[in-house]
């Protein structure tokens, strides 16, 4: 039986390689933590941060935010 050459990731923290905006570099590890639709014409823009710097900034990744108008939802 051939052993997988990859190691498994976990279900609950999806991560990716992308360009942090915040170290402004290629970063392993990056999660979208901010959504904008201002100044594009082709929708949504989104801002990755790499794990370091979702850290030093206290960002939140977009996944793991509540959604709007949860709170209200839960009464």
């Amino acid at each position: 039986m051939a052993e997988p050459t990859q190691t498994a990731g976990t279900a609950t923290s999806p991560t990716g390689y992308a360009w942090c905006s915040w170290h402004k570099n290629f970063s392993d590890g990056t999660r979208l933590v901010q959504l904008s639709d201002q100044g594009s014409a082709f929708g949504a823009r989104g801002l990755f941060a790499c794990e370091p710097c979702r850290e030093v900034h206290h960002l939140v990744p977009v996944a793991d935010q509540p959604m709007p108008g949860a709170e209200a939802d839960a009464t």
